[in-house]
């Protein structure tokens, strides 16, 4: 199994617990969003190299332009979750996931900033990923959440 294969299937897997949870218990709280993104962060921690510090810095709002491993880690949260694909945002994706997933105050919250990003363009998908991530957080850094 090659591994873009395994990227679906696990991207499969990670929405569909995420549809179940919100299906039987209404929608996910921030803590079980990040709960349910652990995964993802460790697939994605492994295969672009970035490291747990600059992860937590960007969390602190310092964007290390020059970090490529940094880029390809949001690159490659945003194409697991599907909210970017071809160099593109994919807004309506990360509209319906957002509506489905989160509770309606944090949901509009974090959908305002999205919205406010949805422009943003890159050389490709790591550039773009990191280029929307950096505009969600200056928009506001209350909303973003990265695993």
């Amino acid at each position: 199994m090659g591994p873009s294969r395994i990227v679906v299937l696990v991207s499969t897997f990670i929405v569909s617990i995420m549809l179940l949870i919100t299906d039987t218990h209404g929608a996910m709280t921030e803590a079980q969003m990040k709960q349910a993104m652990k995964t993802v962060r460790g697939m994605c921690l492994g295969k672009s190299g970035a490291t747990k510090e600059a992860l937590d810095k960007m969390q602190e709002g310092i964007f290390d332009e020059e970090d490529r491993n940094l880029k390809c880690y949001l690159g490659c949260i945003m194409g697991m979750m599907q909210a970017v694909k071809n160099n593109k945002i994919n807004l309506k994706m990360v509209r319906s996931q957002i509506t489905k997933m989160l509770e309606p105050e944090v949901g509009k919250r974090i959908l305002t900033a999205f919205e406010g990003c949805q422009d943003t363009v890159g050389e490709d998908n790591c550039d773009l990923s990191f280029k929307f991530a950096k505009c969600l957080y200056d928009a506001d850094p209350s909303a973003f959440i990265v695993p």
